[in-house]
C-alpha cells in the first residue's frame, strides 16, 4: 500500500472532485510517490519522486490513468540499474499493487523535486532529439539533497530496499 502524491494541477486533471482523506498507512519500502508535470521543450512529462529516498522516474505525460502500472514498470528499471536484487524489487512492486491517489503533503519533498526538475530539465536538453533514459534516471539517482543528508537517492533507495531481503547464506566449507 502506497500513495500517490499528485500536484494540484495533475489532480484536478486525474480527478476533479478528489479524495482529501488520511490516506492508510504505506507499507512500501520508498513511500508515498509524489508527482510533478515537468516540461522540457515540447515535451510532456511526469517526474515521480519516492517521497523518503527521492529517488526519481521520469515518464511521459500521456494516460495519467495509467500512472500507477506505468510508475511500476520505470521503476524497476531503475532498480534493476542500480542492482538491487530481484527479490526486493519484487517485493517493493508487490506492495504497490494497492495505492490511493491524493494531494501532495509535503513541501520539503516538493523543494527537493525543484532541484530534480531542474537536473532532469538540464540532463534532457543536453541529449537534444533523443533523451538517454537510463542516462537520465542514472544522473537523478546521483542527486544528493540536504533532506535526507546530502546523500544519493539511489543509494539511498538501494539501503531502504536491501533492508527487505535477508542476508546471502554462505555454504560451509566455501569461502
Amino acid at each position: 500500500m502506497y500513495t500517490l502524491r499528485l500536484t494540484r494541477s495533475l489532480l484536478a486533471s486525474f480527478d476533479p472532485d478528489p479524495d482529501t482523506s488520511t490516506p492508510p498507512p504505506t507499507t512500501t519500502r520508498l513511500g508515498d510517490w509524489y508527482v510533478q508535470p515537468l516540461h522540457v521543450g515540447q515535451r510532456d512529462l511526469l517526474l515521480n519522486t519516492s517521497g523518503r529516498t527521492l529517488l526519481s522516474v521520469v515518464l511521459p505525460g500521456e494516460a495519467l490513468e495509467a500512472l500507477p502500472q506505468r510508475l511500476a514498470v520505470g521503476l524497476v528499471a531503475v532498480l534493476r540499474d542500480l542492482a538491487v536484487p530481484e527479490e526486493a524489487i519484487a517485493a517493493e512492486i508487490d506492495l504497490m499493487a494497492d495505492g490511493v491517489i491524493r494531494p501532495t503533503d509535503s513541501r520539503p519533498t516538493l523543494g527537493a523535486m525543484r532541484g530534480l526538475a531542474s537536473l532532469a530539465s538540464r540532463e534532457i536538453a543536453r541529449a537534444q532529439r533523443r533523451i538517454d533514459v537510463v542516462g537520465l534516471h542514472r544522473a537523478l539517482a546521483s542527486y544528493a539533497s540536504g533532506l535526507h543528508g546530502r546523500r544519493p537517492a539511489g543509494e539511498l533507495a538501494r539501503e531502504h530496499l536491501m533492508a527487505t531481503t535477508p542476508a546471502p547464506r554462505h555454504r560451509k566449507g566455501r569461502r
